[in-house]
């Protein structure tokens, strides 16, 4: 057995979570800054005088004059009506006239303000809403509107500190602030405060989908998970869920394992913007883990070969690997490592697919290559060393993991690899000395008693001790089968009895285990049991063959690579 530091596309569910709900804040900021909806009003953010008709988040503000025809309340009425037709350049600057007007008026500065959030330009509508800040710090709409402001900026930080001022205030400025301090709480991953801030801000929170998911990814967090179930659920049943959303909601569901549910919300992000970045990806992937790995190909296929990335390229490659299309995953990870020549995972891949079809010279070619680009890399390096060792290259092996061990605290694959190097290399009291001392470090790690048991067993001096390390092992990982195999051997002179439990115990694990069969058929042969000492035998001789025309019959990596 071997050690290869082999790497797995996993899912990237979390980090494309994280990612996505960083770059869609601004647009969570913009719909509730929204003020009209088939001529309704529906914003939650925009705290204008004109949200007095709504009766949730109202927040009156005077007019600008005690006298309706005033030119600055003129300006006022004017520009809210060009504002409920959207020709907000038009609005601004009819609300511009009235402020030259009268340019004390906090409402004004206010609705130009937010009439520039609406538009998007946040930059300037800060500039008037502090401007009506600095007239009445007590403008409760205008602090409102610059709390949000700051949000869609992702000046998270200010945006706290405004909305804090705003949680004691009467009314629904309490629930506003906390909706968005636990929104800002989650991009922070303050999970915690987050969820207990989203829950104190009442009904609103299943309103708005963006809410909703920082809420649902919170509770996830604090291990929830039936909580976070039901409020995903209930997004299916909201309007106006975006594609991000819902690919938000499948990420979710993804990492809960739920791949069904995790489709369905892909397929309705795909339905409304189906070249939403990630979300082929993300499909491909859950198709997968539903067993429908065809399907996956497909997808991946006509992604790459329109939008190829690393990580479509390499589970392309894993996918493609996998149902026998060698080609497809040599192109694949080729190509991955041309478009990201930084990323060992390409490199790791790649050799790792050459050892597994025994071409060691390619893995060792793909190493280096990769190490060329990534110099520090402790994990090609132990990977170099793993192909070193195939190639009977032992004292080169030895040094390069050597070395791979003192680029990291958590060396214990590579203090394992050097290990059994030593082993392979006949240094015996080396690998028991460096197995030792890395047990002395790493003492849970079975594989680390396992091999320091193979290397005791090898002296044919230490057989308690081997046989301690052996059961060691089977203490810490009682499903690796090899383990049993060897503490077996040992007793086979010795306690033929326990030998055949260890022996019986390794086929449970492994049934297709030859030395195992052929190990418990020689021991049933020699205490008399003949018939099933010999159906032993027979099978594990049937097994051998079928081993070698498998070998003989796997696919040639020269042959893929043209």
């Amino acid at each position: 057995m071997w050690i290869v530091v082999n790497s797995s596309v996993g899912s990237r569910a979390l980090q494309s979570l994280e990612n996505q709900m960083a770059r869609n804040s601004i647009h969570f900021g913009r719909q509730i800054l929204r003020l009209f909806h088939c001529g309704k009003l529906v914003s939650i953010g925009l705290s204008l005088a004109l949200l007095g008709s709504l009766p949730l988040y109202a927040q009156p503000a005077p007019l600008p004059s005690a006298s309706p025809e005033s030119a600055a309340a003129q300006a006022y009425q004017m520009g809210m009506s060009l504002v409920r037709e959207r020709r907000l350049d038009e609005a601004i600057s009819t609300f511009k006239n009235g402020l030259a007007r009268d340019p004390q008026s906090t409402v004004l500065l206010n609705v130009i303000g937010a009439t520039y959030s609406l538009k998007g330009d946040f930059e300037q509508a800060d500039e008037y809403l502090l401007k009506s800040l600095q007239i009445d710090p007590g403008f409760v709409p205008a602090r409102k509107n610059l709390a949000i402001s700051y949000f869609n900026l992702g000046k998270y930080d200010l945006a706290a500190t405004e909305f804090r001022r705003l949680i004691n205030e009467p009314g629904d400025s309490r629930l506003i602030a906390s909706l968005f301090l636990g929104i800002i709480a989650e991009e922070e991953h303050d999970f915690s405060k987050s969820a207990s801030l989203l829950g104190q801000s009442g009904d609103i929170v299943y309103k708005y989908p963006q809410a909703l998911l920082s809420f649902a990814h919170s509770l996830l967090e604090l291990n929830e998970a039936q909580k976070a179930d039901a409020l995903l659920n209930r997004l299916q049943k909201m309007p106006g869920v975006k594609a991000s959303e819902y690919f938000k909601a499948g990420l979710l569901f993804s990492r809960q394992k739920q791949y069904q549910q995790a489709l369905a919300e892909f397929e309705r992000a795909s339905n409304i913007d189906s070249g939403l970045s990630g979300l082929s990806y993300q499909r491909a992937a859950v198709l997968n883990r539903l067993g429908r790995p065809e399907e996956a190909l497909k997808v991946l296929k006509e992604l790459t070969s329109t939008r190829p990335d690393p990580p479509s390229l390499n589970l392309l490659a894993n996918l493609a690997r996998s149902t026998g299309d060698l080609s497809l995953a040599i192109q694949s990870l080729r190509q991955a490592a041309l478009l990201e020549p930084k990323n060992e995972v390409n490199y790791l891949d790649f050799s790792t697919l050459c050892m597994d079809y025994e071409n060691y010279p390619l893995a060792l070619e793909a190493a280096d290559i990769g190490l060329a680009h990534i110099p520090g890399s402790y994990r090609l390096q132990v990977q170099k060393g793993a192909i070193l060792e195939k190639l009977g290259r032992l004292g080169e092996a030895e040094k390069i993991v050597q070395k791979a061990s003192r680029l990291q605290a958590d060396n214990s694959v590579a203090l394992l690899s050097l290990g059994i190097i030593q082993t392979h290399a006949g240094e015996l009291q080396d690998a028991i000395n460096t197995l030792s001392s890395a047990i002395n470090k790493f003492p849970s790690n079975s594989q680390m008693h396992y091999y320091l048991g193979v290397a005791l067993e090898q002296t044919l001096k230490h057989d308690t001790k081997a046989a301690g390390a052996f059961k060691e092992a089977i203490r810490l990982d009682p499903s690796f089968a090899d383990s049993y195999y060897h503490l077996a051997k040992l007793y086979l002179d010795q306690d033929p009895k326990l030998a055949e439990q260890n022996l019986l115990a390794c086929l449970r694990l492994d049934p297709h285990h030859l030395s195992a069969q052929y190990s418990l058929g020689r021991l049933y042969l020699k205490t008399g049991r003949q018939a099933k000492g010999r159906a032993l035998i027979d099978a594990f001789e049937r097994q051998q063959q079928a081993e070698k025309l498998k070998v003989r019959q796997k696919p040639s990596l020269e042959l893929a690579q043209r």
